[in-house]
C-alpha cells in the first residue's frame, strides 16, 4: 500500500514542472527566437523544480526507511 502511495506521489511530482511552464515555454519560443523568459516564468519553474528536489528527496529517505538498502561488503 505505502508502495503504491509514493509511485502515485511520484507521478504527481514528476507531472508538476509540466504543468507550471507558459505556452512559451512549452514551445521553445523563448529558445529559437534567443529571448529570455519572463521573470515570472523563470520564478515559477525555479521554485516548482526545488519543490520538485525537496519532495523527491522526502521520498528517497521514506522508501529506504520501507526498503533498506543492503550492501554487501565482500565481493
Amino acid at each position: 500500500m505505502k508502495t503504491a502511495l509514493a509511485a502515485a506521489g511520484l507521478a504527481i511530482l514528476l507531472a508538476s514542472p509540466v504543468l507550471a511552464q507558459s505556452a512559451a515555454e512549452k514551445t521553445g519560443v523563448n529558445s529559437v527566437m534567443g529571448v529570455a523568459p519572463k521573470t515570472e516564468d523563470f520564478v515559477t519553474e525555479a521554485a516548482s523544480s526545488d519543490m520538485f528536489e525537496i519532495e523527491s528527496s522526502k521520498l528517497a529517505v521514506e522508501v529506504r526507511k520501507i526498503r533498506p538498502l543492503r550492501v554487501s561488503l565482500s565481493r
